[in-house]
């Protein structure tokens, strides 16, 4: 700058100027001494003008973290008489630091001899740490979404926060949950003083301890507290009153302040950030929102690589073949059971592996992430063959980017097993039918030979005592002709055998009588349809061979009724009552009806009517 005029009207016009502005303003000689400063000068530095006047500015305000190579490039300015513009560390007459922007520009006179410099400064110490926070955040982001483990996440983290920032010391622990326990991943120090506390190559486990106060070690401050975020002296006494060697050595490394703060993940605390720093670090007061911040990302970025690592151990170890497929139908990857299924898979579309498997990938889902419903499709292997296979379609972001995931199951085997069982069971099948089939028979073949035997007999009442037994054989015989004509051989259909009973019986015993059969859809089991089955002849036979007034025609009627607790079932004739049939009373086939009654847990009722007798017998649905 040159002074064109009477110097001292100049000046006193510049002072005039520098008094009313809100920087601050210095004014020195050649050599770089001060003549001058303004009040934003006392402001800013807390140096009065007489503490100053015929010093060297850099001699009062600058201190051992202001950057050397700064240092030399103001000094090399001045000594050439040059401009020069800087941003550089300085600090305050109490210590505090602060950044500033000098604007430095040397006065001269008419013969363009130096006179001196006049430098403006503006502090920027919020604007530096603005731009350094923001910084800092874009590049932490940026280098987690490269990051491959939690410990080289850990590492980028603790690096960009202490290259960054005026930082001493900045890690990161993880957390087991559940345990009392912090896993030292990653770390970084000013200087090889910390060391001593803290080996950022090592390996560490810390538990907490039972002497552990707040600010004695800040993985101790953060585990013991609910707080967001911890801000402490970390100059702290233990419970023995003395300094723990942590906290020792942090003194010795010029770490005034600490600040710790928890990772969060779907858990709860997964890991600790934790940075300290000198006590004069201009924005120390940011620092727990600006590492509660980076918490945020690298809890993010922790989450998404523990999500990715339990999908790579599933998609190795998975039975199933597994694609990868991107949004054009392109496989991505493949798992060793889609290598084996389908050779090399990389590189080929969806279409040629799965027939109609792309047109899969567009169908809606419920959700992102929720697959689509089962699909039979045919696959091709290697060799050309077909098989027949079972797909599911899901969108993941584990690979790192948006993608589908499709599941693959071969269904050869389980096809062959099936085939396998549906032959062993039609066997089977077969071989029950043709058991039922040889009892009906022999049971048939005995009914005869009884029914034969009773034709040589001349007593017509041994006759009709083996006819009777002939036909209890003949209803044991309809069991097992119904179990070999129907599919399920551990049930019948009560009502359908009831009514080939009574038509076999009706047509045996009293064809000119009058029968009605009603029955309901019920069924019961072998166990019980045997017996149950000769009860029902005994009453039936009784009812065909009593069960009418003399000279009257017999009209019998059964019903089947399905009750909620089991079945029953009711034959109702015309004759007189049982009172009246002493002969009847105590007879075999009385003797029978009891016992297979009490055999059934039954129940049975007789009721005289106004046209002739009921009996009802109700069966539980268990026998127990």
């Amino acid at each position: 700058m040159e002074l064109v005029g009477d110097p001292a009207r100049h000046l006193a016009l510049l002072k005039a100027i520098a008094r009313r502005t809100g920087n601050s303003v210095i004014v020195t000689d050649p050599a770089g001494h001060i003549e001058w400063v303004n009040e934003g000068f006392t402001r800013l530095t807390e140096f009065l003008p007489e503490e100053v006047l015929g010093r060297r500015p850099a001699e009062l305000l600058q201190g051992p973290d202001t950057e050397r190579a700064t240092r030399a490039q103001m000094a090399a300015a001045i000594a050439l008489g040059l401009p020069f513009e800087v941003v550089v560390l300085n600090y305050t007459k109490s210590g505090r630091q602060y950044w500033v922007r000098i604007e430095a520009e040397p006065t001269r006179d008419e013969e363009g001899t130096l006179t001196g410099f006049i430098a403006l400064e503006t502090d920027v110490t919020a604007q530096r740490i603005s731009e350094a926070r923001e910084g800092v955040t874009k590049r932490i982001g940026d280098l987690l979404l490269i990051c491959d483990s939690i410990e080289r996440a850990a590492q980028h983290v603790v690096r960009e926060l202490s290259r960054t920032l005026d930082l001493r010391t900045a890690q990161v622990w993880t957390v087991t949950p559940g345990q009392p326990h912090l896993h030292y991943v990653a770390g970084a120090c000013a200087d090889n003083s910390g060391q001593e506390w803290l080996d950022t190559s090592a390996n560490r486990t810390f538990a907490r301890g039972t002497d552990w106060v707040v600010g004695v070690g800040a993985p101790g401050v953060a585990w013991g507290t609910a707080a967001p975020c911890i801000k402490t002296d970390f100059w702290q006494y233990d419970s023995r009153g003395q300094l723990s060697r942590r906290a020792a050595a942090a003194k010795l490394a010029g770490i005034r302040t600490v600040c710790a703060v928890p990772v969060l993940g779907p858990e709860g605390v997964i890991a600790i950030v934790e940075i300290g720093g000198s006590h004069n670090y201009p924005g120390n007061d940011q620092l727990p929102s600006l590492v509660e911040r980076v918490a945020r990302q690298l809890g993010a970025s922790i989450v998404q690589l523990e999500s990715r690592r339990a999908f790579e151990a599933l998609f190795r170890q998975s039975p199933d073949a597994l694609l990868v497929v991107d949004a054009e139908g392109l496989v991505q990857r493949a798992n060793a059971r889609a290598v084996a299924l389908f050779g090399d898979a990389v590189g080929q579309r969806l279409d040629a592996l799965l027939a109609g498997g792309e047109a899969q990938l567009s169908a809606e889902r419920p959700a992102f992430g929720d697959p689509t419903p089962l699909q039979q499709l045919a696959g091709t292997r290697p060799d050309a063959t077909r098989f027949s296979a079972e797909v599911a379609i899901s969108s993941t972001t584990a690979t790192g980017a948006p993608s589908n995931i499709v599941s693959v199951r071969d269904l050869t085997e389980r096809h062959l097993a099936e085939e396998a069982l549906r032959r062993s069971l039609e066997e089977k099948v077969t071989l029950v039918q043709e058991v039922h089939h040889r009892v009906k028979n022999n049971l048939q073949i005995i009914s005869s030979l009884v029914s034969l035997q009773a034709e040589d007999l001349e007593s017509e009442s041994a006759r009709a005592a083996l006819r009777d037994t002939s036909n209890r054989i003949q209803s044991m015989a309809l069991v097992h002709q119904q179990l070999y004509a129907n599919d399920n051989f551990a049930r019948i259909v009560f009502g359908d055998y009831a009514r080939a009973l009574c038509t076999a019986l009706h047509v045996s015993l009293a064809p000119d009588a009058s029968l009605t059969v009603d029955a309901d859809f019920v069924e019961t089991t072998v166990e019980r349809a045997v017996p149950a089955g000769l009860i029902l002849n005994e009453l039936l036979t009784n009812a065909f061979k009593h069960g009418h007034a003399p000279g009257r025609r017999a009209a019998i009627q059964v019903r089947v009724e399905r009750l909620e607790a089991g079945f029953a079932f009711v034959v109702a004739d015309g004759g007189p009552a049982f009172g009246d049939q002493p002969a009847r009373k105590g007879s075999i086939g009385q003797t029978l009806i009891h016992a297979l009654v009490r055999q059934l847990r039954a129940k049975r009722t007789y009721t005289r009517t106004a046209t002739g007798n009921e009996v009802r017998v109700e069966l539980p649905n268990a026998l127990a």
